[in-house]
């Protein structure tokens, strides 16, 4: 189970990981395909930001069209959120849940705890999609492994 400590690192790599997948586009000359899927890595967690802002449906876009300056200040921004709210969290309200409406208006409840990890995790499973796409386009994918990350750092 995923500690506030955990969380904080765990969201430390992610910021990295973004960055790192982020200059991974600019290997190849036509990043249309990995900067959409890029675009949805970051447009997912605005749409997960607004719920933990205001739980009704969302008004911001999970697959929105992004350019390369868009997305580093999204990287940003959503970085300085993230190490915000888990800096005022506790471990108790880790296990609360967070009552939001999806894109399509449906109401949820799930535990903070969870939804901070489905969000670290969906950003690393799309960063390799993007990945993919580099590489399929003929350019030189990011090393975004955690352990990479890990040895990076040392």
């Amino acid at each position: 189970m995923e500690t506030l400590e955990s969380f904080r690192r765990l969201f430390e790599y992610d910021h990295w990981a973004n960055l790192e997948a982020l200059a991974s586009l600019s290997s190849v000359a036509d990043a249309e395909k990995p900067l959409r899927v890029f675009g949805h890595v970051l447009g997912a967690a605005f749409v997960w930001r607004s719920r933990f802002e205001q739980p009704s449906t969302p008004n911001t876009q999970p697959w929105p069209a992004m350019t390369i300056e868009a997305c580093r200040a999204a990287i940003e921004d959503l970085h300085k959120f993230w190490v915000e709210l888990v800096g005022h969290l506790t471990e108790e309200r880790l296990d609360q849940d967070l009552v939001y409406r999806t894109t399509k208006g449906v109401e949820f409840s799930t535990p903070i705890r969870d939804v901070l990890t489905h969000l670290l995790m969906h950003s690393a499973y799309h960063r390799g999609q993007v990945a993919a796409a580099v590489r399929e386009a003929g350019g030189k994918p990011a090393l975004t492994d955690y352990v990479y990350y890990l040895r990076q750092k040392k």
